[in-house]
C-alpha cells in the first residue's frame, strides 16, 4: 500500500485530471498524460493512454458515480507511477495546469503621423503559448 502523502497527491491529481478531461476533452489532455508517464514502462504508458480514452467515454453521460470511478482508476495509476518514479512527484502539478490555447492572432493597423517606418505599418503577430518559436513559414 502507498503512504498517505503519495495517495493524497495522487487522489488530488486524479480528480483534477478527470475534471480536465471532462471540460477540455481527451485530445488536449493526452499529451500531458503522455509527458507525465514518459518514464513509465511501455505497458504503463499504454494503460495511461487507454485510461484517457476510457475516462472520456465514461464521462459522455456524466454522473457522480462515473466521475468517482474514473478518479479511483486514475488515482491508482498515478500512485503506482509516483511510487516507482519519485522524480515525477515534482511534475504531478503539470497535470493540473490548464492547457493554454495553441495561439492567438492579433492584427494591427497603424495610420496617421508618427514614427512609422514607411509611413504605415500593416501586419499581424502570432503568440504561440507553450510552443517553440516558428520560422514564420520560411
Amino acid at each position: 500500500m502507498y503512504d498517505a502523502e503519495l495517495m493524497a497527491v495522487a487522489t488530488g491529481a486524479a480528480a483534477t485530471l478527470v475534471a480536465a478531461i471532462a471540460t477540455s476533452g481527451a485530445e488536449k489532455m493526452r499529451l500531458k498524460v503522455a509527458h507525465f508517464f514518459r518514464r513509465a514502462t511501455p505497458d504503463q504508458q499504454r494503460a495511461a493512454a487507454q485510461a484517457v480514452d476510457d475516462t472520456a467515454a465514461q464521462l459522455t453521460s456524466p454522473s457522480a458515480e462515473a466521475q468517482a470511478l474514473a478518479e479511483t482508476a486514475w488515482a491508482q495509476l498515478i500512485a503506482q507511477h509516483l511510487a516507482e518514479q519519485r522524480d515525477a512527484m515534482s511534475e504531478v502539478d503539470q497535470l493540473a495546469v490548464p492547457t493554454p490555447p495553441a495561439s492567438k492572432v492579433w492584427n494591427q493597423h497603424n495610420t496617421g503621423t508618427g514614427t512609422f517606418i514607411g509611413g504605415d505599418v500593416r501586419g499581424g503577430m502570432t503568440f504561440n503559448y507553450g510552443g517553440g518559436a516558428s520560422d514564420g513559414g520560411r
